[in-house]
């Protein structure tokens, strides 16, 4: 049984990688453990630009590259997810328009079929 931390490591490890399932198990562990530590990184970096005096160009890079990284975990996560409901990824198109997250937030947490579908096996029978 997979633990909370090899899903959050799973979302990293995979940030690049569009195809395949996700349990909806996993992607609740990846944003669990995904929200607070960014949280945390934006308030370390306003920290140490206020309090160290530390040069806010650095800080910000260092903010912008962690950001960039944690958009192409989430997004991917969330492709994958949208195939565990046999649901295309383009639908991620829809988080730059203005209501669509909602849309795809609900199609998210949506039961899947519990059948093998056109991106791969269902994870819970290979669990």
């Amino acid at each position: 049984m997979k633990t909370a931390l090899h899903a959050w490591l799973n979302g990293y490890r995979r940030m690049l990688s569009f195809r395949g399932r996700e349990r909806r198990r996993d992607f609740l562990c990846f944003l669990l453990g995904h929200y607070p530590l960014f949280y945390l990184l934006i308030t370390l970096s306003k920290w140490s630009h206020n309090r160290l005096s530390a040069d806010p160009t650095l800080t910000s890079l260092l903010l912008f590259m962690a950001g960039l990284a944690s958009l192409c975990a989430t997004l991917a996560y969330n492709v994958r997810r949208l195939h565990h409901s046999n649901r295309s990824g383009l639908l991620c198109i829809g988080y730059f328009l203005f209501a669509a997250p909602i849309v795809i937030l609900v199609s998210l947490w949506l039961a899947p079929r519990n059948t093998d579908n056109r991106y791969g096996p269902d994870p819970r029978r290979a669990a």
